[in-house]
This record gives structure tokens, C-alpha cells and sequence, in this order.
């Protein structure tokens, strides 16, 4: 898929160290080039800065998310509770999501996470018909936790 970056994206990371800010860049622009056509949502949250990927605009609906925190990027599963992972690679204890913490953008070249995209995208809710890839912008109301200079 191509999708240019969003400009929103780099100014809600601004407050976080360049190394994460470059990480952040670096995975999103290599999850593009792996995904197919899907809609990105680049969001301004409370706890964290990151982009989603779905194929429809509701976030409910996404499959794939990349949120940044001070010193790392996770890849998150909003279903990774239900995906073969037989190397236990996945974290987390919630009914729903799982994360793995990535630590360099050569990180999603490997053929195991590869395959964790694959079938979290293969299991998404898709509609009918073409998706024409775009970029949505969602900033979340209220005080937000960014870190510290």
C-alpha cells in the first residue's frame, strides 16, 4: 500500500525523544509497505501517539495498531487474543489485545511477526468492494501524557 505521511503524525510525536520519534516514522512507513489496501487512522490519545490500520473507518474495525510510549513502539493485535502464536511471542492479559515491543523498524521483517499481520488482517472485517486507502485524523479531548523534555 502507499499512503505518504501524515504531517499530523509527526507533529503529535514531536514531544517524544528523536529515537522514538524515528522508530515510530521508520515502523510506520515498513507496516504500510507490508499491509494492502486499508484505511489508517493516526491518532492523538491520552497515554500514547500511534497509527491504526482497518478496512473500514470505524476503529472497532481495526486490525493492526503501532501506538509509541517514551522509549518503545509496540505492534498491537486488537484480536490478538485469537491468533496462533505458538512461540508465545504475544503480551498481554486482556479478553482481547496483544502487543509485542519493538525496539528497531527491522523488527517487522521477521517472517513469524510477518505471519501475525498476515492473519490478523486475514480475520478483519472487510466490505464489500475496493478500499481506497486514506488517512483519518482522531484527537482524543483532554489532558495528554507525553514525555517529559
Amino acid at each position: 500500500m502507499k499512503l505518504p505521511e501524515p504531517p499530523e503524525f509527526v507533529e503529535f510525536l514531536a514531544p517524544y525523544p528523536v529515537a522514538t520519534q524515528e522508530l515510530a516514522r521508520g515502523l510506520r512507513a515498513r507496516l504500510v509497505e507490508i499491509l494492502p489496501d486499508c484505511i489508517e487512522t493516526v491518532w492523538d490519545a491520552t497515554n500514547a501517539v500511534g497509527v491504526a490500520y482497518g478496512f473500514t473507518e470505524r476503529n472497532a474495525d481495526h486490525f493492526v495498531h503501532l501506538p509509541a510510549y517514551t522509549k518503545y513502539v509496540n505492534i498491537g493485535f486488537s484480536h490478538g487474543a485469537m491468533l496462533t502464536d505458538p512461540e508465545a511471542r504475544l503480551k498481554g492479559t486482556g479478553a482481547r489485545i496483544r502487543h509485542i515491543k519493538l525496539t528497531q523498524i527491522e523488527d517487522l521483517d521477521d517472517p513469524y511477526l510477518q505471519g501475525l499481520i498476515r492473519q490478523a488482517c486475514e480475520s478483519a472485517v472487510r466490505p464489500d468492494g475496493p478500499i481506497q486507502p486514506h488517512t483519518l485524523i482522531r484527537v482524543m479531548e483532554g489532558p495528554k501524557r507525553r514525555p517529559r523534555s
